[in-house]
């Protein structure tokens, strides 16, 4: 069994009102109409939503859902359970509220994030998508939604999970100066990555960051403008020597970590040579406050 590519995040929140009012004036998302005081639904490209937000008890990500090809690729879902992974369907509502033909999900053994595979997921071409703000949009489409980065007590399993169960590939490695593994980034589909854990089990959440590709290194410039005004612009602006993006950090109303980038790297899964890089000082430029992320 394959994904194909990252479909929607879900985050739990205690403050749905702050999210209403940043997607609008800082991401440039659209709240969807049949959003509700409980649930926000942020439409970023032709899909019924790329985020959706929950009131909850606490500030984090609630689940991630990912798009399998078919039924049969979702049926071999099984595979996970030969791995010692409980694989449950999803219930009348929930495929309601996702906006998926199919639904099964499981809670990731490295993260106790709740997993979705997908079919079917919902979209609309009418009316199309616009940009609450001065943005030219998102890259999306064939790659997926963008990426993701949880925390975790070891990347290497992580890692070793994914591959074995859902068909993921590593596009390299960070790793400290001692060559001690520190972060790995995993790519389902030509996009350098979209999922990346990072070694750190005692985190104060299980997410860093949610990544969304911009059609324009413009549209970096002007969301940093915006966080820079508003206090919220986490880092510079900088390029990662991974995958090659020209990116900055900003913080959302539940305190963890949005990237805006551009012209992040491809990779072709047939021929990519897996690659590590030193965490040090220069390892790339820009990005200040990077190492210091969630101070």
């Amino acid at each position: 069994m394959s994904v194909s590519r990252l479909g929607y995040i879900g985050a739990s929140t205690t403050d749905v009102t702050a999210w209403r009012k940043f997607s609008t004036e800082v991401l440039g998302l659209e709240v969807s109409p049949d959003s509700s005081e409980r649930l926000l639904y942020l439409r970023g490209d032709e899909r019924h939503h790329r985020l959706g937000v929950h009131r909850g008890d606490r500030d984090d990500v609630a689940y991630i859902g990912w798009e399998v090809p078919n039924h049969e690729a979702l049926e071999a879902a099984a595979k996970l359970e030969k791995n010692g992974v409980k694989v449950e369907a999803g219930t009348a509502s929930e495929l309601a509220e996702r906006h998926v033909l199919e639904l099964a999900h499981f809670t990731c053994p490295h993260t106790e994030v709740r997993m979705e595979l997908t079919v079917g997921n919902k979209t609309q071409f009418n009316p199309r998508f616009r940009p609450t703000r001065d943005l030219s949009g998102f890259r999306t489409g064939e790659l997926g939604m963008g990426h993701f980065v949880l925390y975790t007590a070891n990347a290497q399993a992580a890692a070793d999970f994914y591959m074995r169960t859902l068909g993921f590939g590593v596009s390299d490695w960070v790793v400290s100066p001692e060559g001690a593994r520190m972060a790995v980034f995993l790519h389902c589909n030509p996009r350098h990555h979209s999922m990346a854990f990072i070694n750190w089990p005692t985190a104060p959440r299980r997410i860093q960051h949610v990544f969304f590709e911009t059609n324009s290194i413009d549209d970096v410039g002007k969301t940093y403008d915006v966080c820079v005004e508003r206090n919220i612009a986490k880092t510079s602006i900088g390029r990662h020597p991974n995958d090659r993006s020209i990116s900055f950090y900003f913080r959302n109303p539940s305190r963890w970590f949005i990237e805006y980038g551009w012209d992040l790297a491809r990779v072709d899964p047939n021929t990519l040579t897996v690659e590590h890089y030193v965490l040090r000082p220069g390892i790339g430029w820009g990005h200040e406050g990077l190492r210091n992320l969630e101070g």
